[in-house]
């Protein structure tokens, strides 16, 4: 399973499908700032996820050129739509999943498989803010597997729903399901680390946005332990457990300790998305206010430079994939 992270208020629901980095810890000067190092994590991970792409795209105009079944060209379909929603580039990612959805629908592929594309679909639809088809996909694949009988499953499905109701400012909502698909995946030995991290991350948004946030600071711990014991010291998930705990003790109150969490967080964040992929940026918007708050203007504005220069950078890097990539009018 792919770890689908949110953050409301502070990543605005950017669900990032994790993908292994470059094993390369970014320089941070005296403000928390990353500093530019000689090889670029952040661009030479851009850079891999760029070429991933490019032989996905390779692999689906040989699968069309095979006439491969609608089964297999539905798998290729959904590699290359989930590497562009990794790129940010959220209308390629929508055409090509939508494409393998439909593929599913016209073969006797089983329910399971079906509902696993429509969520896929379902949080592409929430990071471009389309919450209404979100919620009617993430809902059906909640009815398909509710059809099928798997319990790990339906938590899954009600994850995702929670998720989309954090987007939607239901909060009361999102907590409930979080913490009903959060004891399944306790419970279930067939649960990964990536499903409760995805839950707990959410759970803990919607308890923030509840003035809660104070509960949410050793569920919080525990994850962050969890995610370095499991997936290493140079990963999203690290840097997502990382940031949010900074900000349940930043809007706990306790802005000492916030400050080391948010300054890491988002540190260990550029040395995969500091290429200025959105969830990176939005995390520095987040640490600005936050330095803001705390009486820390001068290091505030040396943040808010940072994010002007990368939105300039993406910019720049957006016409230039827009001409040389693979064009989804070309998947048929």
């Amino acid at each position: 399973m792919n770890v689908r992270l949110a953050a409301s208020s502070v990543l605005v629901l950017l669900l990032s499908h994790y993908a292994p980095g470059q094993q390369v810890p970014p320089a941070v000067d005296g403000t928390g700032t990353p500093a530019r190092v000689t090889a670029n994590a952040a661009d030479v991970f851009k850079q891999n996820l760029m070429h991933r792409i490019a032989l996905e795209e390779a692999a689906v105009r040989q699968a069309e050129s095979a006439h491969a079944t609608n089964v297999e060209l539905s798998k290729t379909y959904m590699r290359l739509g989930v590497s562009y929603s990794d790129a940010a580039q959220w209308e390629r990612s929508e055409a090509v999943i939508e494409h393998a959805v439909s593929l599913l629908r016209h073969t006797s592929v089983g329910d399971a498989d079906l509902a696993t594309a429509i969520t896929q679909l379902a949080s592409v639809h929430i990071l471009m803010g389309k919450l209404r088809e979100s919620e009617r996909e993430d809902e059906e694949a909640l009815r398909l597997r509710e059809g099928v009988g798997d319990p790990l499953q339906i938590a899954r499905s009600r994850s995702d729903l929670a998720i989309l109701y954090l987007a939607k400012h239901k909060y009361e909502k999102a907590r409930d399901l979080a913490r009903q698909a959060e004891a399944e995946f306790v419970a279930n030995e067939r649960a990964n680390i990536s499903d409760r991290m995805t839950a707990r991350f959410t759970l803990a948004e919607a308890l923030c946005a509840l003035k809660e946030c104070s509960s949410v600071i050793p569920l919080l711990k525990t994850t962050l332990g969890e995610a370095k014991a499991a997936m290493g010291p140079d990963t999203f998930p690290l840097a997502l457990s990382t940031f949010l705990l900074g900000y349940a003790y930043w809007k706990s109150g306790d802005m000492s300790e916030a400050e080391e969490y948010l300054k890491r967080g988002t540190a260990q964040m550029y040395t995969q998305l500091g290429w200025g992929h959105p969830a990176y940026l939005k995390a520095l918007k987040g640490y600005a206010q936050f330095l803001h708050e705390n009486q820390q203007s001068e290091a505030a504005n040396v943040v808010e430079r940072q994010i002007r220069q990368a939105e300039a950078v993406v910019n720049v890097h957006s016409i230039q994939t827009a001409q040389g990539m693979f064009g989804v009018n070309g998947l048929h």
